[in-house]
């Protein structure tokens, strides 16, 4: 994998949804919320920047609920996707919900109450 050069403002983006989809849920779970923005961003499959991936249409719950703005960047959740941009901790996660497994891709991991698929 290529070095990944991110700015601040795209840092802070992934901080602010982790936070609003992954605030109650512990480290890991919060990792792999980032990852799968992160290998998004890596993929053919969807958009090529942070910004796109995370406002592309019904994707993140998040960006249509109204939970976003109720949300704010947590320096600890702002240390977790620094770290995870230098030395991603999965790079197959690309789809993740509550509840249950998404009707996508491959059941991969359920950590907390989210479920994490891979393609």
């Amino acid at each position: 994998r290529s070095e990944i050069r991110m700015s601040e403002s795209d840092i802070n983006l992934i901080a602010l949804v982790t936070m609003a989809e992954a605030e109650n849920q512990c480290e890991e779970g919060k990792r792999l919320v980032i990852s799968t923005i992160l290998n998004r961003v890596d993929s053919e499959r969807f958009p090529d920047t942070v910004y796109d991936v995370i406002y592309q249409a019904s994707q993140f719950t998040c960006m249509w609920n109204g939970r976003v703005d109720r949300c704010y960047v947590k320096e600890d959740i702002r240390q977790l996707v620094v770290e995870e941009v230098i030395s991603r901790s999965n790079n197959e996660v690309v789809f993740f919900r509550g509840g249950r497994y998404s009707s996508y891709g491959t059941p991969f991991a359920k950590v907390g109450d989210h479920y994490f698929s891979t393609f």
